[in-house]
């Protein structure tokens, strides 16, 4: 069994943070990431993609230079799915691979997978291809993140009332649909404040 000074359970921005900085201070870390890649709620659902969504959108629809050129000013007729997609794979793909480079050079060891506790210094780690196996930790960090909350007394149905998580997606799910006709409000007649 592999022992380490600490293993992290979560590679969002804590727990990120955490494993290099024990790592430069001479520690053997391991990183277990429950997604296929390291980055968490941060990288794959929460700031980077819904910011980079939203200045994809700013930006195609023309929002910025409108001052300058005229409320009629638009980079593209008509913004769909895909065209979000395109620029969100692109800087999701850019900020793991920073991630991963980060965690190489610091030998913070990975493993995509998820932690239970054995005991307080034994973790079990269940892995996606179903193997499993368990390392010794003398200590834990637990960053593992967020989920949406879903009251029960909101009727999500993921099509016209989603969450956060859920608004990530629907670009990927529905790549052809005009980001237009995705929302039930009309466009707004000036940029949004940031």
């Amino acid at each position: 069994m592999d022992a380490y000074d600490l293993v992290v359970i979560g590679s969002g921005p804590a727990g990120r943070r955490a494993a290099v900085q024990a790592a430069k201070l001479g520690r053997s870390v391991l990183v277990i990431e429950g997604r296929g890649r390291v980055g968490g709620v941060s990288v794959h659902t929460g700031t980077i993609p819904s910011k980079t969504l939203r200045e994809t959108a700013l930006n195609l629809s023309g929002w910025r230079e409108r001052g300058f050129y005229g409320n009629a000013y638009r980079i593209k007729k008509e913004i769909c799915g895909e065209d979000l997609v395109v620029r969100l794979n692109k800087t999701l793909e850019h900020e793991v691979d920073v991630l991963e480079h980060q965690f190489q050079r610091n030998m913070v060891r990975t493993v995509a997978g998820v932690g239970r506790f054995v005991d307080p210094h034994m973790i079990a780690i269940s892995c996606p291809d179903g193997s499993s196996f368990s390392v010794h930790a003398e200590r834990t960090l637990i960053a593992s993140g967020t989920i949406p909350f879903r009251p029960e007394s909101v009727p999500f149905d993921d099509v016209n009332i989603i969450d956060s998580d859920a608004l990530i997606d629907t670009p990927r799910v529905h790549p052809h649909r005009s980001i237009f006709s995705m929302a039930s409000m009309p466009c707004p007649k000036s940029p949004p404040s940031a």
